[in-house]
């Protein structure tokens, strides 16, 4: 039995009792008072428990007017509807202005749905929002760019790639700029006006690139700076072992060099005669599990013995990691142990020239594979020809990773002019396949904006933050739902942030209110209608909800007193 209907019963039970009373007393008022009794009953019964009835869906919707909510189409509220309006939102005087939406809801406590008009809601406002939201009118963004994904950390040497959406500029034309203003890259957006560019990252520091805009005339029309910090980074621990000299294994070593990488190698020269390079001298599980690549090609795998292979196979379970150059034919062995790994070698008669997947026609550099075809079913492409054609795959074994690679003369971009290309391809080849990294990096801002709260995670300890004004704020990690610790940060100051942890420093880039306002305005609208459709009921026309109490409790006080004042003129009569 619930509890209202156990009050509802006792309080007929009194009303009943009061009837008796009243008619057994003999007293002035005898029929009076039993239909005050009977009256006031039924008003604290409505009171403690109002009724139902059906409400219009309008009557429990808020609209939020938003900056540019005077551009949107179909943005006019109905009138049975609360409207408000956020900071920077034109509205007409008699509407209600609110500081934020928290603030708004809390006027409103009865609003349950929110119809949001304009450019879209703030990130301070969103959390209020969440489950709300049933429509969203949003304004068009001004023309400009409004997408764009970019790194904010690289290593150095590392080839970054950036991508955005240009809208509603007819011709338009992007450009990377360098730190200096020089133009490094640029292109033409598609008829979606997508594109894409990339660039090497050669100097260490804090860096800011730059991404213009302009149209079929020439006119800057947009310039967004690009943050970037490049780091060195930990350098490959690699081995290579060779059957004989090649112009690619040259260059390759060249390369590898100018990288930075540690770099061990073993090339055979004839029989008993080898040139070593670096350190290591024996294919041992010690020395192994010091490495983070091998580069091993058939003619130097058929010269280990079953003791350095087998030593091979376990450290590529552990972690290690392993690439197999398919320079030629391999011999009957050779060709059995690497299919064991998951690499089929057959030889075939010829192979065509070929371009690599991602140049321009006019300027890709005819490339010769080795005559072999590579059975791999469970392999991930590596590396790519225009024709689609693979060149380069791997796979996962255990905990490390292995790869074959049968491009014969990779060396001749170098010949043609293009170094970074031929640096860009090997950086990736080896940075997939070495063995992985562990290196605890916090979860840093990559949209930070000034005035606007953004969230730092994964700190171990204790953490503060310094602006570039040299200003330090400690943070106060929380513990998240995802068991992650993290922090709320506001920044006041456009520039160069750092986490600050121990002795550890991590940079990160805070852009002012007025930079990429376009690119802002684009990622509120997107924000928002991601939270469209949260709320229940918001297709109905109407919801059932209960009457306000205060009629009633009126009511009931109204009829007491009346009842009060004939009790006592009845026991003053008698």
């Amino acid at each position: 039995m619930s509890l209202s209907l156990v009050t509802l019963l006792l309080l007929g039970f009194a009303v009943l009792a009061g009837i008796v009373r009243s008619l057994r007393d003999g007293r002035a008022h005898r029929i009076a008072r039993p239909v005050l009794q009977v009256l006031v009953g039924v008003a604290l019964a409505l009171g403690l428990f109002p009724p139902m009835h059906d409400e219009p869906l309008d009557a429990a919707t808020l609209v939020v007017l938003t900056p540019s909510a005077e551009a949107a189409p179909g943005g006019t509220p109905s009138r049975a509807a609360r409207v408000v309006a956020l900071p920077g939102a034109q509205a007409a005087r008699a509407i209600e202005r609110v500081p934020d939406l928290a603030s708004a809801l809390r006027r409103h406590p009865d609003a349950r749905r929110l119809h949001v008009v304009g450019g879209g809601l703030p990130a301070r406002d969103r959390d209020a929002a969440r489950g709300r939201v049933v429509a969203f009118d949003e304004a068009p963004l001004p023309a400009g760019l409004v997408e764009l994904e970019a790194p904010q950390r690289v290593a150095t040497g590392a080839r970054w790639l950036l991508a955005g959406r240009v809208a509603r500029i007819d011709g338009s034309r992007v450009e990377l700029l360098d730190p200096a203003g020089e133009v490094i890259a640029s292109a033409t957006p598609g008829s979606d006006g997508r594109f894409a560019l990339a660039a090497q990252a050669r100097a260490q520091g804090r860096l800011l690139f730059a991404l213009r805009v302009v149209d079929a005339a020439g006119v800057q029309r947009e310039r967004v700076e690009l943050p970037l910090f490049v780091r060195d980074g930990v350098p490959l621990r690699v081995h290579v072992l060779a059957g004989a000299p090649d112009p690619d294994l040259k260059y390759l070593r060249r390369w590898a060099s100018d990288a930075g990488l540690a770099l061990d190698s073993r090339i055979r020269l004839s029989d008993g005669i080898a040139l070593t390079e670096g350190g290591l001298a024996a294919l041992d599980p010690a020395a192994l599990a010091a490495t983070d690549l091998v580069v091993v090609d058939e003619r130097a795998w058929a010269l280990l013995d079953a003791g350095q292979k087998a030593a091979l196979r376990g450290a590529l379970e552990a972690g290690l990691g392993l690439l197999l150059r398919v320079t030629g034919v391999p011999d009957a062995t050779t060709v059995a142990e690497w299919a064991a790994l998951g690499f089929g070698i057959e030889h075939v008669a010829a192979t065509a020239n070929v371009a690599l997947a991602g140049m321009d026609a006019a300027d890709a550099q005819k490339l010769t594979p080795s005559p072999v075809r590579v059975d791999a079913r469970d392999a991930t492409p590596l590396l790519r020809a225009a024709d689609g054609s693979v060149l380069a795959a791997w796979r996962i074994e255990g905990h490390g990773r292995i790869g074959a690679w049968w491009l014969a003369d990779s060396f001749r971009l170098v010949l043609a002019g293009d170094p970074a290309r031929h640096a860009s391809l090997w950086a990736s080849t080896f940075s997939t396949l070495a063995r992985a990294q562990a290196s605890a990096q916090p979860a840093l801002p990559t949209r930070a904006r000034v005035d606007e709260r953004v969230l730092i995670c994964g700190m171990d300890g204790a953490a503060r933050v310094e602006a570039p004004d040299r200003t330090s704020v400690a943070l106060v990690p929380v513990a998240m739902p995802d068991g992650r610790a993290c922090a709320a940060y506001f920044p006041t100051e456009r520039g160069w942030h750092e986490l600050l942890a121990g002795a550890r420093r991590w940079p990160f880039h805070v852009r002012g209110v007025d930079d990429a306002r376009t690119l802002a305005a684009a990622e509120t609208a997107r924000a928002t209608r991601a939270l469209v459709g949260g709320a229940a009921a918001s297709t109905r026309a109407a919801t059932p909800v209960r009457l306000p109490r205060w009629p009633f409790l009126l009511a009931w006080l109204a009829l007491a007193s009346m009842l009060w004042w004939l009790e006592r003129r009845a026991r003053a009569a008698a």
